[in-house]
């Protein structure tokens, strides 16, 4: 009889077992989340190897910081948030060159779109990674986590250690800036 497929462990499991010593429970949480932490440092960062680089030094923290960990966010949360400051941290120190912009074709959905409607649209997502690039750090990720992420607002809060109100008003001051330097494309 074949087995059954391993169900992923979720943050109560890893936490008990990492408290409890079990030097593989770390490589589960990583491979729980790596792909996460990854995503957010590259969208934010627009470079692939800030973003491993970022990664790394998220669980490596992480792994460091587990002993205070008080569980009041998830695992997730916990691990999104740090991996936001080390980016937004690189980002503002300007490091990265932002001569490639990370890809948000995934940002806009797909539209099946023909002749001078499929022009513009190219146009709009051709123009639209620039636009979120040039946001400021908080609302560039702010943006991400809502968009991409499909985060709620207080989640993103906790990520960005900020309110919710907060949250909310730099994903407004996000929208409205991409509307603005979108206008012509935007009916």
């Amino acid at each position: 009889m074949p087995e059954e497929p391993k169900s992923q462990p979720g943050d109560a499991e890893i936490l008990g077992r990492l408290r409890g010593g079990d030097e593989t429970a770390f490589g589960d949480l990583v491979r729980l989340y790596q792909r996460d932490v990854y995503r957010l440092a590259y969208r934010l960062t627009a470079d692939r190897d800030e973003a491993d680089d970022i990664a790394q030094e998220t669980f490596l923290r992480a792994y460091r910081a587990l002993a205070g960990f008080r569980g009041e966010a998830s695992l997730r949360t916990w691990l999104l948030r740090i991996a936001a400051n080390l980016s937004l941290n690189l980002v503002q120190s300007a490091r990265v060159a932002r001569r490639d912009p990370a890809p948000v074709e995934d940002l806009v959905p797909p539209v099946a779109a023909r002749g001078e409607e499929a022009l513009l649209e190219k146009e709009r997502i051709d123009r639209l990674g620039p636009a979120i690039q040039a946001l400021p750090p908080r609302q560039r990720m702010t943006l991400i986590l809502r968009v991409e992420r499909g985060l709620k607002f207080r989640e993103i809060a906790r990520i960005m250690n900020c309110t919710t109100g907060t949250a909310k008003a730099n994903f407004f001051h996000a929208v409205a800036a991409l509307r603005n330097a979108l206008e012509d494309l935007v009916r």
